[in-house]
């Protein structure tokens, strides 16, 4: 049989091989309905667009000099600038690929975006940050691509997944904090609003650590507030007389320090999230103990995945998706001390 191709639905439908293309990238003046049919036709024979010619006549998908990269889409519905962005980029070049960014806004724009992303020779999606609800999710044609999530989800999709450990981190570090001789251990690791699905890792993790491993007397309750209700912090803080709070961003920490609270000297403060930058700022210019994710390896695993489905002809939604957790480091810092 021969194999589908540009030139069998030009000859099929009795058309010219350019008109076939022109309709397959949604280019050029051909009429919306013989469009429609060649569109339509392709889907049929089982049409693909040969990924690296695909590559070679696309300029708009393409922003690296590599002339024979396969084109990826990376989906980012992230509503501000994410660590991932250039950490997945670097990684696809280095294994031949184009990764092209589109943004919720972008998206929208699409008459019918699987089918845009389809013609224009993608072969495969990352998907980043809490995907929007509505026809793109409903309408979407996942079984044209190999698809992974990078990161965290608000509310995940049924694909292969690269993230952050968040109970290894978690135990990582209440292990640090208990093995430096703190035992009034308090978690005030609070909320996102709607959570998402690393809020919940977080709140069982801290829930089961202090039931196992925390005697009765010294067990406190987590902090599980707003992020943005210091007031409610500060008193959580005065109130559970920890010798030890495990948050998680260092902002918690300038909370405690803008209200008179002098860390470590009443209690310690160990971050769960330090983001590269563990210093609080203060004029002590304090040294934050804590985690850092790896999200160079993140987004490093994250193509990695992406290139094994390519070649394994993986698409669309997996029967046993898989989850790949990358650990996160422990960083020391002044703010957490040995006790005596």
């Amino acid at each position: 049989m021969e194999r589908p191709s540009q030139k069998l639905i030009a000859k099929t439908l009795g058309i010219s091989t350019a008109a076939v293309s022109l309709a397959l990238r949604d280019t050029g003046t051909i009429s919306k309905e013989l469009s429609e049919k060649v569109k339509e036709t392709a889907r049929a024979m089982g049409y693909r667009p040969n990924p690296m010619l695909s590559s070679l006549a696309s300029k708009r998908f393409r922003e690296s000099d590599t002339p024979l990269s396969i084109p990826l889409a990376l989906l980012d519905f992230m509503d501000k600038d994410s660590s991932y962005r250039e950490k997945l980029r670097t990684r696809a070049e280095q294994l031949g690929y184009t990764l092209s960014t589109i943004d919720a806004k972008s998206l929208e724009k699409y008459a019918n975006p699987s089918l845009t992303l389809y013609n224009r020779g993608v072969q495969g999606i990352i998907l980043m940050g809490p995907i929007p609800q509505g026809s793109f999710r409903d309408d979407f044609n996942w079984d044209d691509f190999s698809v992974v999530q990078c990161g965290r989800f608000l509310e995940p999709l049924p694909f292969d997944t690269v993230r952050p450990n968040i109970f290894q981190a978690m135990k990582l570090i209440f292990k640090k904090v208990k093995d430096r001789g703190y035992k009034r251990i308090g978690f005030a690791l609070g909320r996102h609003d709607p959570l998402l699905e690393d809020d919940e890792s977080r709140i069982s993790a801290a829930l089961g650590l202090i039931e196992v491993y925390c005697e009765p007397k010294d067990r406190i309750p987590p902090y599980f507030g707003s992020f943005t209700d210091h007031d409610a912090l500060v008193s959580w803080a005065k109130k559970s007389k920890p010798d030890c709070v495990i948050g998680f961003h260092i902002g918690q920490c300038a909370t405690f320090v803008e209200a008179g609270i002098k860390v470590p000297e009443e209690f310690a403060f160990a971050c769960l999230h330090l983001n590269g930058a563990p210093y609080l700022g203060d004029s002590r210019n304090l040294c934050i103990a804590g985690m850092e994710q790896q999200l160079e390896e993140i987004a490093f695993q994250s193509v990695n995945l992406m290139d094994q489905s390519i070649r394994h002809h993986s698409r669309g939604k997996p029967e046993l998706p898989r989850q790949v957790l990358v650990p996160s480091y422990w960083v020391d810092g002044d703010s957490l001390p040995v006790r005596d």
